[in-house]
């Protein structure tokens, strides 16, 4: 086995001279904020200064809390973590490249064993069962959830409820399946709970690298029509909420982070590929006639006019206006003031308490007990937490049993299909190459 810690790192691939030079794509980049640098890898080759400032700023702010963390569950210093990263070549070496060995002596790990010899002790320290997986009884924390869920079915429940809306992933326009975001679908969940009489207040769990800006908005603006309606509405942020996500988070009456959480990223931007070179390269032009000199002008197969650009460009400085606006205003601050936290930076949870783009640190509970309290519904007990979801299509409901099913997990396992289905090679340089 092995068990080495390494560090934060963000590497991210560039195009420019690929998609430039090699295949003759031109793109243009139109943004507000020097730190708004999602798309960058489109038109440089390296990152760009203030990109690193911005990422090693809240790394820095995330891995000091990680080693803090670590060094106190396992009773070590800060600083004796980052000695043996920094050291690690030397340490392998005198543990005879032995990496289980390594952690052991670094402390990170406890002990030794192979997987049967943990089972052994499993057996011992709770209850034997021949017939159980392991040798030992015990249950995995899928089929735990399913059991305690099937329990508690509020069935005849009439206290007042809590409701959760969750806006998970990017940020996308129209009706989106349930377990995404989408600027109609997501809207109507929360007008579900605007309108039901049971639900008392709203927690939006917020976990988004943001998206488009109308979707955007459509969320914002069911957010404002809770508050309207007289149901408080507490955000808690997850791992990210981000530009779109920070944009739905804003006008909450209490916005929960984690001190980890990746937030702030208050800035816009638009991306254009222009294909005329690479068309050229194989003999392939653009021509024809208009009325005016812009039917036609957005087309990437043409150059792009200047007048275009300066279009495009004004369109973003009035959605930075329009952002910058709307957090000034959710936020009691001057627009002044936050401009200076945002132009597309980036913050770690801490950080943005720090700057009043957050109002406490704190979980998902901590979350549902503030809005419970500002709807005055008295302790735990008082009330329940509902999720308000999008229903499934039978298909998927179908799917989703039979993936759950012993049968099903067996058949999925090795199945070919579900390679090709589940399996996301590259991540990262997927959800780049997309952008183009």
């Amino acid at each position: 086995g092995s068990m080495m810690l390494e560090g934060l790192g963000r590497y991210r691939q560039y195009y420019r001279r690929g998609l430039q030079e090699k295949l003759g794509v031109d793109v243009h980049l139109f943004r507000v904020g020097e730190f708004k640098s999602a798309a960058e890898p489109y038109i440089l080759d390296a990152a760009s200064p203030e990109s690193k400032e911005a990422d090693l700023y809240w790394m820095n702010d995330i891995w000091g809390r990680y080693l803090e963390d670590i060094a106190k569950l396992r009773k070590l210093t800060p600083e004796q973590l980052s000695a043996g990263i920094d050291t690690m070549p030397e340490g392998i070496a005198a543990a005879g490249g032995d990496l289980a060995k390594f952690a052991l002596q670094q402390k990170l790990v406890d002990g030794l064993k192979t997987q049967e010899e943990v089972e052994t002790l499993l057996t011992e320290r709770g209850v034997a069962d021949s017939d159980a997986d392991g040798g030992f009884r015990n249950i995995d924390m899928t089929t735990y959830l399913a059991q305690h869920d099937a329990k508690h079915l509020p069935i005849g429940d009439k206290r007042p409820q809590v409701a959760v809306v969750v806006a998970e992933g990017e940020i996308t326009d129209g009706e989106q399946p349930a377990g995404t975001v989408g600027g109609k679908s997501t809207s109507a969940l929360l007008r579900e709970a605007r309108d039901d009489d049971d639900v008392k207040a709203v927690v939006l769990r917020v976990d988004s690298p943001g998206g488009g800006v109308y979707p955007s908005e459509e969320i914002r603006r069911e957010v404002a029509a809770l508050k309207a309606a007289g149901k408080p509405v507490v955000v808690s942020m997850g791992d990210l909420a981000a530009s779109g996500g920070y944009w739905i988070s804003m006008n909450a009456d209490r916005i929960y982070a984690d001190p980890s959480t990746i937030t702030g990223s208050i800035g816009i931007f638009g991306l254009i590929p222009n294909v005329t070179r690479t068309l050229d390269k194989i003999g392939v032009r653009t021509d024809g006639v208009s009325t005016t000199r812009f039917a036609g002008a957005f087309d990437i197969t043409r150059p792009m006019d200047p007048a275009v650009g300066q279009v495009i460009q004004s369109v973003i400085d009035k959605g930075y206006a329009d952002f910058t606006g709307k957090v000034a205003a959710a936020r009691n601050k001057s627009v002044e003031d936050v401009d200076a936290v945002a132009r597309g930076r980036v913050w770690s949870g801490a950080q943005a308490k720090e700057r009043g783009l957050v109002d406490e640190l704190g979980g998902f509970e901590a979350a549902v007990a503030d809005a419970a309290a500002r709807a005055k519904l008295g302790t735990a007990d008082k009330f329940r937490v509902r999720y308000i979801e999008k229903a499934a299509s039978p298909f998927s409901q179908f799917m989703s049993g039979f993936a759950g099913s012993r049968l099903g997990a067996s058949l999925l396992k090795d199945s070919d299909v579900a390679r090709v289905l589940l399996a996301k090679a590259m991540p990262e340089t997927d959800a780049q190459l997309r952008f183009v």
